[in-house]
């Protein structure tokens, strides 16, 4: 046990020394410290969401949320993924400013198609669902630029590794939104009106202020959009093609849980997808940290395997052992049916994130066709998952599907990281 324990101590040691003086170091430092603050933050948005909403009102507030996030999944074209790569490839600052402007562009596209799409389907929505909250979402149509631009700002900050204005597009919403609900609720009753109004101001304030931050270059002419279109047909597309399955089916569970029983439920399903939510950021905030150095490296450091996994094993079990008492001194016994979703769902967000991590590198090496098949295979799984697991086993069903979705999608991915590394070495061979 000596040599061993000794030997995990001089690897700890090394890790440190390697990575703390490092710029690498700082933007994963920063990542994380927005992912605590943003666990923070959360579970206080949680706290006066559910405390001043109740349980039926913040049910149709995720449910609303669910839907436009479904919605703008199938609006972007995979443009923002090669956008964020071309990113990640261009060091001249005048290139990264226009083709900064011109992803904006295509951003500003989705945003019309997606105020287009949800104006036509909110006079449909009662007769599908029997919740009468088409007028609702014709109320908020102005802000609904936020969803595409939270998806573009995702990739393009990721791409430009700038990694800081990225933890304030993660922090700065939320809170943003707790001193607009806490004025709200001052000067009159929160409403699911108001909170709905102020999540959109909140995100639409950040992504204004990053704009003017990063100082796009716009001109009439969009001197990427060719090679764009062109990048995009074998990275881009594909991706979006996979993410229609993977990503969008994982926010079908919110149309589901809505239809086959109530959205009171779906506050439930939301609350602990919350909850679990850090256990899949860990992972992904190391991959999107070495997303650029990716481009360049032949495998994945073996320091950084081991401090990402350890780090997330270890807040796993915290979430297990503590995540009983917590739900139920936050939210009150009214809301205890999120524990037991929550010890599936945190499981597989545990997966899905350490399938992010090896999601990044695979990225960087322009393999998207391969993610778009490892988005397919969720897609189906999600898919089938949410649309029948729920009928019969209730929104447990879905807490099902997230833990068998993480799993498969991280052991996915884990055969793609081997089979390239297998690759690589027959070539570097030959």
């Amino acid at each position: 046990m000596g040599p061993r324990k000794s030997q995990f101590s001089n690897l700890i040691s090394s890790v440190k020394s390697d990575l703390a003086v490092t710029d690498k170091a700082k933007k994963s430092a920063s990542l994380f410290t927005s992912m605590v603050l943003s666990l923070f933050v959360g579970i206080l948005i949680s706290i006066i969401n559910t405390r001043y909403l109740g349980k039926e009102q913040y049910g149709d507030f995720k449910f609303l949320i669910y839907l436009f996030s479904l919605a703008v999944t199938f609006l972007t074209f995979g443009f923002f993924y090669t956008g964020g790569l071309m990113l990640a490839k261009t060091d001249d600052s005048l290139k990264k400013r226009e083709l900064t402007g011109d992803i904006i562009k295509i951003a500003s596209f989705s945003s019309i198609l997606l105020i287009v799409v949800s104006l036509v389907f909110s006079f449909f929505e009662h007769r599908i669902f029997g919740n009468n909250l088409g007028p609702l979402i014709r109320y908020s149509l102005p802000l609904l630029f936020i969803f595409p631009f939270q998806l573009c700002f995702e990739q393009l900050l990721q791409g430009s590794n700038r990694i800081y204005s990225l933890s304030v597009l993660r922090i700065g919403p939320k809170l943003v939104y707790i001193v607009l609900a806490l004025i709200l609720q001052y000067f009159s009753k929160f409403s699911l009106t108001t909170a709905l109004i102020s999540h959109l101001v909140a995100v639409a304030t950040i992504v204004v202020v990053l704009i003017v931050y990063i100082k796009p270059k716009f001109g009439l002419k969009s001197n990427f959009l060719s090679a764009m279109r062109k990048e995009n047909r074998g990275y881009g597309f594909p991706i979006y093609l996979g993410a229609i399955t993977g990503v969008a089916s994982s926010y079908l569970a919110g149309i589901t849980i809505s239809y086959y029983i109530d959205n009171e439920h779906v506050g439930f399903y939301s609350l602990a997808i919350m909850a679990a939510m850090p256990l899949s950021m860990i992972p992904a905030s190391f991959g999107i940290t070495f997303f650029k150095a990716f481009v360049s490296y032949a495998r994945i450091p073996l320091k950084v395997i081991v401090v990402t996994v350890g780090i997330g094993v270890t807040a796993l079990v915290g979430f297990l052992i503590f995540i009983d008492e917590i739900v139920v001194f936050l939210y009150t016994d009214d809301f205890s049916p999120v524990i037991g979703l929550s010890y599936f769902i945190a499981i597989g967000s545990l997966f899905h994130g350490f399938g992010d991590f090896l999601n990044r590198f695979i990225s960087a090496k322009g393999l998207g066709k391969k993610i778009r098949n490892s988005n397919f295979v969720l897609g189906i799984i999600n898919t089938v998952g949410f649309i029948v697991l729920p009928r019969f086993f209730g929104v447990e069903g879905a807490a099902y599907t997230r833990l068998i979705s993480g799993v498969v999608y991280f052991v996915i991915l884990l055969s793609f990281y081997i089979d390239y590394q297998r690759k690589n070495r027959i070539e570097t061979q030959s």
